[in-house]
């Protein structure tokens, strides 16, 4: 899999926003579907918890794997409760999926700060945590609440929006799924298991 159009513009408009602005609020949680790539008839619907007007959880936060069977109706494949995320990655069949972190809250790497997690089927495999990933946690980016830990930078205004895409998150053909890390590392990971195939030094 790699980037939808649409994911591509998101992430290009994300970066514009965040380069001049270092913006330290959270996006709002809203629905939204991902997609592998085509040909796959594969998708994930993400949807945010709701609150009553007491502001209390009237539901969790959840998420639905589809597959368009071949009347083009809409097969549901897993579902998965209790979190939220606005970065999703899918196998092309819909079977694995990775879940990105959320906000990083706070000025540096703690273990409990999801990086990233491996499903399948809607069952965990493995996650990672922002102190597994990143290994020298003085390069990290600390805003007034939360923190920058993936490559690029957003202090580096070098970096062109579209080459900058290249260095994010993505899940290829052979399900491996790749992070660069801020402080100059690269993962490779088998998203079929969570383990780490290759860890290498990108950048000193």
């Amino acid at each position: 899999m790699i980037f939808s159009t649409r994911k591509a513009l998101f992430h290009l408009f994300s970066l514009a926003a965040i380069l001049p602005s270092m913006a330290d609020s959270p996006a709002p949680e809203v629905p939204l579907v991902f997609t592998s790539r085509p040909p796959s008839a594969s998708f994930f619907v993400m949807v945010p918890a709701k609150y009553d007007k007491e502001h209390k959880i009237s539901h969790e936060a959840f998420g639905v794997a589809y597959r368009i069977d071949e009347n083009g109706k809409q097969q549901e494949l897993y579902r998965v409760e209790g979190w939220y995320s606005f970065e999703i990655y899918l196998s092309d069949d819909g079977t694995y999926l990775v879940q990105m972190g959320p906000w990083s809250s706070g000025s540096e790497p703690e273990n409990d700060d999801l990086a990233v997690a491996f499903f399948k089927n809607g069952k965990m495999l493995k996650s990672y945590s922002t102190v597994d990933l990143v290994k020298d946690p003085t390069k990290v980016v600390p805003t007034t609440g939360h923190y920058f830990w993936q490559a690029p930078s957003p202090l580096d205004d070098s970096i062109d929006p579209v080459e900058a895409m290249k260095l994010l998150s993505r899940l290829d053909y052979e399900k491996r799924f790749n992070i660069s890390t801020i402080d100059g590392w690269t993962y490779i990971f088998d998203a079929t298991t969570g383990a780490i195939l290759e860890r290498r030094k990108t950048k000193s």
